[in-house]
């Protein structure tokens, strides 16, 4: 009876993300332009970015906070994790994250920015620039709360005052996610749910002048700026170990993803262990216009994990991420 209820289980997320890759395959309309701050869709960590970012079920301390906040349900230790990548058009991204236990809760600190380096300032009269530059910058500062109801299922939640910067305009706000997961109890297979991003529009303050030809005459308007949609998406997957062996096993894991503003996704990713000491990832992502396929590799030396991982673009030179995590004991 108890194997036949897991085997139902299993069915049913079979299921789920059956019905996930046939509306990946269905949806041809994209929404392309429609949400704003997509910083916050940068994968934080050589690990995830390493697996094709299927990385909202897996175990991975302070990062949780990025991915999937009900991971820190678990946590029994004080974590922290930093990483950087130089994404595309000369992007910087930089994350870092603390997480601890608290009360029987799971605590998260968290905290992204993405900047560009200066960038020469150009108008409708001046298309040459002005002489002036300005920067482009996004920062978000989230807590995460989680709670494990049971040695299977936690719930958690994570909270993100958001602020972007165009040279001297700002745009502010905040938004929710919300992450569940459910271990099986058939192995290490788990099944998993996020909400990300979830919030009111951002808008920029202020007014700008546009400036319209009419004829051989010039006239400048006044106008406001528009509010710009929060990148929203839901994911749900699933992970598991497929092979074990002494020191060796292998992971997969498959995810897929609905953002507001494109067609559904789905992600792939594996993991080789070889022993405590060696992680070998890959990863492929379906639906998108530019990534596909990514690989990378984690070092662990004691409470020490690091990782590197490389991801191919269509159009562009490949990223490279860097991660640190530090697991105090």
């Amino acid at each position: 009876m108890i194997f036949r209820s897991k085997m139902k289980a299993i069915s049913k997320i079979a299921l789920l993300i059956g019905c996930a890759s046939f509306l990946f395959a269905q949806s041809s309309f994209n929404k392309v332009g429609t949400t704003g701050v997509l910083f916050l869709n940068l994968p934080a960590g050589a690990a995830a970015q390493g697996m094709g970012k299927a990385y909202s079920g897996m175990e991975q301390g302070a990062s949780a906070s990025f991915w999937n906040p009900a991971l820190l349900g678990w946590e029994k230790s004080t974590q922290t994790f930093i990483t950087y990548s130089s994404w595309l058009i000369d992007i910087h991204h930089q994350a870092a994250a603390v997480s601890f236990p608290f009360a029987g809760l799971g605590i998260g600190i968290s905290q992204r920015l993405a900047t560009t380096a200066p960038m020469t300032e150009t108008t409708t009269l001046q298309p040459r620039g002005t002489g002036e530059t300005f920067r482009y910058q996004d920062i978000a500062l989230g807590l995460s709360v989680s709670r494990a109801f049971s040695d299977r299922f936690a719930l958690g939640g994570t909270v993100t005052y958001i602020q972007e910067s165009v040279a001297d305009l700002q745009a502010q706000g905040v938004a929710v996610d919300i992450g569940s997961l459910y271990w099986l109890g058939y192995s290490d297979l788990r099944f998993y749910m996020v909400l990300r991003n979830f919030g009111p529009d951002l808008s920029f303050g202020g007014t700008f002048l546009d400036t319209r030809v009419k004829g051989n005459v010039k006239e400048e308007v006044e106008l406001s700026f528009g509010e710009i949609s929060l990148p929203v998406s839901f994911s749900l997957g699933t992970a598991g170990s497929i092979w074990k062996s002494g020191s060796h096993s292998l992971l997969l894991a498959i995810e897929a993803n609905h953002p507001a503003d494109y067609s559904p996704r789905l992600n792939l990713g594996a993991e080789y262990k070889y022993g405590k000491h060696l992680n070998l990832r890959g990863g492929y992502g379906l639906n998108y216009e530019q990534e596909s396929w990514s690989m990378g590799f984690g070092l662990i030396a004691k409470n020490i994990f690091i990782d590197f991982a490389y991801s191919a673009m269509q159009d562009f030179s490949g990223i490279l991420s860097y991660s640190v995590r530090y697991a105090i004991p």
